[in-house]
């Protein structure tokens, strides 16, 4: 049994989407048909059988009160004789009554006996009062509906049958034509329920057989292809809308991954060629001693600067691939302090001061990379602030959020600039070029650290000149 089901179970996961909302859908709809046309068929049989039957029920009991046999068999109405030829509007039932040897004593109804009526013969034995009813017809026009009961007097020897008579109302022959309607119907319904399902699941999914199409045709040559959204607001074009915009990241992040392998390439053939330029002119010629001192020099200071672009690479690869962080309590304006107090040295070199202030706030994160970040922004400020000036490291407790921001009173940043301060590679034209040591490198790491973090990096200008770069970190 547990095998059976298995099969079931797994042939039916094999089948298409399509498939099983179209069989669902024609099971469904043939269930509803079935049960409506049962339920149809019974409350109209149960309304046109229920009042003919009652008539009968109600002329059995008028008879059971009025009619008795005297003790020479004959027929008595309330206690007179019955007459023999009662008129056409009388308050008699009609019926008939039959002894036990099944002659017809007595037909009481309005019909002549002249008439050419086929009438049935004796009529079945029928087992207590409920009795059963029966339809026949006496002619082409007429047709009764008659109750078959037996009928019980002390007068008579045995019993006796009677057998109540009504003309079948015509509309009661419509449950016959009601049953064939329903056995006609109901394959036909079944079959357009089958069809139809398969036509309007084919119809609904077919946007989705043009994404997995369209999703074919794309590739790493292609990648600008999207997914065809025929209609937004329903689910399948919501779902083709939510790729689209899944294929526009990767699309963006491969992009991205182009610009950093072709300016990772650029930035590290300008200090190889340069070594390889500068040797390639120490070795023309013979030199003094201190030109190849002067010469080597120049080499290793080419060196010193490709190993720092290597390390800034490996910064930011270490960043990007989401390295694990090890979470404890950072008290901000302590570590502020600290950062600050390492640097010191470097703004002594320019005669900047470095000023930090605001509120004790303590976070929980990872100590390195809060450290790192802020102590790329405190580095970025020296490097670009003019000498004799202040750097002010501010940590503030905003509700939710913990800021720390440096500001400094550099050149500032053009506003054309400031969307693309992060990114890789990329430096100002006016005051971040290659003569000032930097890569380009230095907020597109502090970004990707604060990404692991759960945090993000913001700028905005200072008053009245200079930038202030600020850190969010979440409170919790």
């Amino acid at each position: 049994m547990k095998k059976t089901s298995g099969g079931i179970s797994e042939w039916w996961s094999q089948r298409t989407i399509r498939f099983r909302l179209a069989l669902w859908y024609a099971a469904g709809g043939t269930a509803l048909f079935t049960l409506f046309a049962l339920s149809l068929y019974s409350y109209v049989a149960v309304r046109l059988a229920r009042p003919l039957d009652h008539q009968l029920r109600q002329d059995l009991q008028l008879i059971d009160a009025n009619l008795t046999v005297s003790p020479k068999r004959a027929l008595l109405w309330k206690g007179k004789p019955l007459g023999r030829t009662p008129p056409w509007m009388t308050d008699y039932p009609w019926f008939e009554i039959w002894d036990e040897n099944d002659q017809l004593v007595r037909r009481v109804w309005p019909f002549s006996e002249n008439r050419n009526l086929s009438l049935p013969g004796a009529p079945r034995r029928a087992i207590g009062r409920d009795g059963f009813i029966s339809v026949f017809n006496v002619a082409p026009d007429l047709r009764l509906r008659t109750l078959i009961v037996p009928f019980e007097s002390t007068a008579l020897p045995s019993h006796w049958m009677i057998r109540l008579i009504r003309i079948h109302q015509p509309h009661a022959d419509a449950l016959p034509d009601l049953r064939l309607i329903i056995f006609v119907s109901l394959p036909v319904a079944v079959a357009l329920l089958v069809l139809g399902g398969h036509f309007l699941t084919r119809r609904w999914l077919l946007p989705l057989d043009h994404m997995a199409a369209e999703a074919n045709r794309i590739s790493a040559d292609e990648l600008g292809r999207r997914l065809p959204v025929d209609n937004p607001a329903d689910e399948l074009g919501r779902l083709g809308t939510v790729f689209n915009v899944t294929l526009d990241r990767l699309q963006n992040s491969f992009d991205a991954l182009d610009r950093f392998v072709a300016d990772a390439s650029h930035e590290l053939r300008t200090p190889l060629t340069t070594l390889r330029s500068v040797g390639e002119v120490g070795l023309r010629k013979g030199r003094t001693e201190r030109e190849y001192r002067e010469i080597i020099a120049s080499m290793l200071e080419e060196a010193q600067r490709l190993q720092q672009l290597v390390e800034r690479l490996l910064d930011l690869a270490s960043a990007d691939g989401g390295r694990m962080m090890e979470r404890t309590a950072v008290a901000l304006l302590e570590s502020a302090r600290e950062c600050a107090a390492d640097l010191a040295v470097l703004a002594e070199q320019k005669r900047q001061r470095i000023e930090v202030a605001g509120d004790d706030c303590t976070v929980v994160t990872d100590p390195v990379l809060f450290r790192q970040a802020l102590q790329n922004l405190v580095e970025n400020a020296i490097k670009y602030a003019p000498e004799e000036t202040v750097i002010q490291v501010s940590v503030r407790c905003a509700g939710e959020i913990l800021e720390v921001s440096v500001k400094d009173e550099g050149p500032g940043i053009a506003p054309e600039d400031r969307s693309r301060l992060s990114e890789r590679f990329y430096r100002p034209d006016r005051a971040r070029g290659r003569t000032n040591g930097g890569f380009g490198l230095g907020l597109a790491i502090t970004k990707a650290y604060l990404r692991v973090l759960g945090g993000s990096l913001h700028h905005e200008p200072a008053e009245p000149r200079g930038s202030i770069f600020r850190i969010e970190l979440p409170a919790g």
